[in-house]
């Protein structure tokens, strides 16, 4: 096989997924973006109420925002990846991915520093909140549900594809600068360092999505990464 087939393979999309994002219009990236900017208060406040008070409540946040409203929207859980399509393919190739950066970025830097494993209770519930709570419901907001309602207005689907991934990247502020009492120029260096690694995993996460038509795969792989955060003391 040689390059431009291997090249062409990995970037290639499902039809049904080019099919789908080619039936949307106007009215439908309208939507998306006017539910953006509600996820984009809704975590802006949540912010501000965990600076104020400790509680952070990003499980019923995330359930109904990022889940249940584009699940209500499209009505449709296959209109959102939520389906049994490629699903074997999509959770193999996410899972060996997944297992080998977080073998690179946290498993193997840990055991060389000698940082201590947290508890196996503790353990079992990081991975369940960055798989479902961060990862899934993140997949079905912004790879599932925005972005590909952006091509209607964008025509050009790499055009998507990164407005998408600005999308992503940006949803990350409000909720950081807020909960950390920062200003917009006080939080931006902070941003900044932060927001190159987000667009790569963005561009990452929508490459198997499209590939396989199937956002399970991506939800693993996200959660799998961001586990990397939740498996030390």
């Amino acid at each position: 096989m040689g390059n431009s087939e291997i090249k062409t393979n990995l970037l290639r999309a499902e039809p049904d997924y080019r099919k789908r994002m080619g039936s949307y219009t106007l009215r439908d990236t309208l939507t998306a973006l006017g539910y953006y900017l509600l996820m984009m208060a809704a975590y802006y406040f949540m912010g501000r109420h965990m600076a104020a008070t400790g509680q952070y409540y990003v499980v019923p946040v995330n359930f109904i925002g990022m889940i249940l409203i584009p699940l209500l929207i499209c009505r449709r859980p296959s209109a959102l990846g939520l389906c049994r399509k490629n699903l074997k393919k999509s959770l193999t190739v996410s899972g060996i991915l997944g297992a080998l950066i977080l073998l690179g970025i946290a498993v193997v830097p840990g055991m060389i520093s000698g940082a201590r494993l947290l508890p196996l209770p503790k353990l079992a519930y990081n991975l369940m909140y960055y798989l479902i709570v961060i990862g899934l419901s993140e997949e079905i907001a912004f790879r599932g549900f925005i972005q590909p309602r952006l091509f209607p207005a964008l025509k050009r689907e790499w055009l998507a594809v990164l407005a998408g991934g600005v999308l992503f990247v940006l949803s990350h502020y409000p909720f950081q600068m807020a909960m950390r009492n920062m200003s917009f120029t006080e939080y931006l260096p902070t941003f900044l360092e932060n927001a190159p690694f987000q667009f790569l995993w963005h561009l990452v996460f929508t490459a198997l999505y499209r590939r396989y038509d199937n956002i399970w795969g991506s939800a693993l792989l996200h959660g799998l990464i961001d586990m990397s955060m939740g498996l030390f003391a």
